[in-house]
């Protein structure tokens, strides 16, 4: 029996098959509500059904925050064996995953004083809290205590980083980033952004190009910029977009010491203002647990 379960919420981007080989509880970040009706993220509407929503009709496509309540049921499914919980959060500053998993974590406490609670604000998105969890829930398997288990998260942390680029700046407007005439006429210049999530957690632009390959082969360049160590391991999550991703890693391959691929899906949650085609890039250098 493990000693630490992991849990993150469905933006990390973890695929199934490897949330259920290394035991991964996964909740979502928010619910959808379309047309106010709601639905579960990849329960009762899959995320490529969330993707064609979007392009049919993205204003009627909103979220609805996870409360505290929903946390705290599943802190509680995972406490039935008696393991320690770490949970692994989207970054505080784009999310209240964080605030209600923490808000949670003190109820539960109170309701079961024996079972060590731990709420870990990656301050990323996507693959940057995903590979982390993957490292943390690896040392899981093998028997490490919390103490073990959340310094091992927090080293991926720091060594893993995240760049976020858009196919268009069709939707951006619904985050608030720019005014829906502005994201439109962005759209028909054919302006792709490559942003860069920064250490405290928020999303800053650092490049615009004006085509997709323009947009993979300054990637490359940034990833070549920012890394020290070899032997990559990348994980690339995207909005119903994996012609791009087949394309990009080609070029990563050509460019860069590889070592492993993870493909995932960038949730419609974060999606529905980056849109269709928009990809997530995390990666981090070789590293032993």
């Amino acid at each position: 029996m493990t000693k630490v379960k992991i849990m993150v919420d469905t933006t990390a981007s973890i695929p199934m098959d490897l949330a259920r080989k290394y035991d991964i509880k996964i909740i979502p970040a928010a619910d959808y509500v379309i047309n106010g009706k709601k639905y579960i993220e990849n329960e009762t509407l899959t995320i490529k059904d969330a993707y064609k929503l979007i392009r049919q009709d993205s204003v009627k496509f909103v979220t609805s925050a996870v409360t505290p309540g929903q946390v705290l049921d599943a802190y509680k499914e995972l406490s039935r064996d008696g393991a320690d919980i770490l949970f692994i959060t989207i970054s505080s500053k784009l999310s209240a995953v964080d605030k209600s998993g923490t808000m949670a974590a003190a109820i539960f406490k109170e309701q079961s004083p024996n079972i060590n609670v731990k709420v870990i604000d990656s301050k990323s998105v996507s693959g940057g809290a995903g590979l982390p969890a993957l490292a943390a829930a690896k040392a899981a398997t093998e028997g490490k205590n919390m103490e073990e288990v959340t310094a091992i998260a927090d080293n991926y942390l720091k060594q893993t980083k995240c760049l976020i680029t858009m196919d268009t700046l069709r939707y951006i407007y619904r985050v608030g980033r720019m005014s829906k005439l502005g994201a439109r006429m962005a759209s028909m210049l054919n302006i792709r952004p490559i942003n860069e999530v920064k250490p405290d957690g928020t999303i800053e632009m650092v490049e615009r190009a004006r085509s997709r390959e323009a947009v993979m082969k300054r990637i490359v360049e940034l990833v070549k910029e920012r890394t020290t160590g070899d032997n990559l391991t990348f994980m690339i999550s995207h909005g119903d977009a994996p012609d791009l991703v087949e394309k990009l890693i080609a070029i990563l391959k050509q460019n860069l010491k590889c070592q492993e691929f993870i493909i995932g899906d960038y949730s419609p949650i974060m999606g529905y203002g980056g849109g269709p085609g928009a990809m997530c890039i995390a990666w981090h250098p070789e590293m032993k647990l």
